[in-house]
């Protein structure tokens, strides 16, 4: 099974004033804003051929909230990490019922991502 990690999520107050940041200090190059499914703002920066930082709007959450792996079989994957005991939070499937995205909870608590291939 081969992993890359493709981005680390973090929640802002200002997702403006983080974009100015990263293009400011790090010549970060970020996609439009948009709206995800739970109606915050969202965008990836990248910078200089790095995993991406996705920036996510919050009024009152600051840190981490996710980072994001891309694997070559998300299904296997599904399945090895189900087998070796790890907690699945929730699964996203596209319109034909196929598995895309998976995300688990790390020993810290933490979620981490693991999406197929775009």
């Amino acid at each position: 099974m081969s992993y890359r990690l493709e981005h680390v999520a973090i929640y802002c107050k200002d997702i403006n004033e983080s974009i100015k940041f990263y293009e400011r200090h790090f010549g970060g190059h970020p996609t439009a804003i948009r709206k995800g499914s739970a109606g915050y703002g969202f965008c990836f920066v990248t910078i200089d051929g790095s995993p991406a930082i996705q920036l996510m709007e919050s009024a009152d959450k600051a840190g981490v909230h996710h980072y994001g792996f891309i694997s070559d079989d998300v299904e296997q994957t599904a399945k090895e990490f189900k087998e070796k005991g790890a907690q699945i939070l929730r699964e996203n499937r596209d319109s034909s019922g196929k598995l895309t995205t998976i995300f688990v909870q790390d020993p810290n608590g933490l979620e981490m991502e693991i999406r197929s291939a775009r």
